[in-house]
């Protein structure tokens, strides 16, 4: 079944136009040295992507209704140094790195959600995430490396990006500009946001 994902993915994009439909979009963020191994969403059972998408409140059921459902995209990752993932990177200084996860043309930020049981952060590592409306909607991350040379730090994580078209925004649906969906600090002090739980993907 974990074959044929991209192939489901990619039925259910051809299923419904993007004008009518909101979507999902699968992402991965990586960066580090040696980065120890974390599933991609290709390599996954579809049902993993599928209950995150509805702990989101949106339906990626394997035969949507055109009308209501949300499309799921994977996208292609970039690889940029020692980054790879599909957010775009938008600049780095010394140990740190500011990327984005942004909405396609006509399209706005309404919910995320991270694995982070099924992720990697070393100690000394930082990862956070927060809806930035100002400027174009995006799910903005702020990611950095432990300064320890001894034990270069890895972060490995996939998340979902839910975004809905520009003109069916529902402000009392979707999250607001500036909610904080994540903040890792090490491998010990990793959670999903207080307001929203469900921005941790079961």
């Amino acid at each position: 079944m974990r074959c044929c994902i991209g192939l489901l993915l990619l039925l259910l994009a051809r299923g419904a136009s993007a004008e009518e439909v909101s979507r999902v979009y699968l992402e991965e963020f990586r960066l580090g040295h040696d980065t120890e191994r974390v599933e991609t969403w290709r390599e996954l059972d579809p049902e993993r992507a599928v209950s995150g998408c509805r702990a989101l409140g949106f339906d990626c059921s394997d035969e949507p209704d055109p009308a209501r459902a949300a499309t799921r995209f994977i996208k292609v990752p970039t690889v940029s140094g020692l980054y790879r993932g599909t957010a775009r990177m938008l600049r780095q200084s010394g140990g740190s790195y500011y990327a984005a996860f942004e909405a396609p043309p006509g399209f706005r930020v309404c919910k995320a959600g991270i694995d982070i049981v099924g992720g990697l952060i070393s100690p000394g590592a930082i990862f956070s995430g927060s809806i930035q409306r100002a400027g174009g909607d995006r799910l903005g991350v702020y990611a950095a490396l432990s300064r320890d040379e001894g034990a270069p730090g890895r972060i490995a994580f996939r998340l979902l990006v839910a975004t809905v078209p520009r003109e069916k925004f529902d402000a009392d649906f979707c999250w607001p500009d500036g909610t904080i969906l994540f903040l890792c600090l090490g491998e010990k002090r990793c959670q999903a946001s207080r307001s929203y739980p469900e921005a941790e993907l079961r």
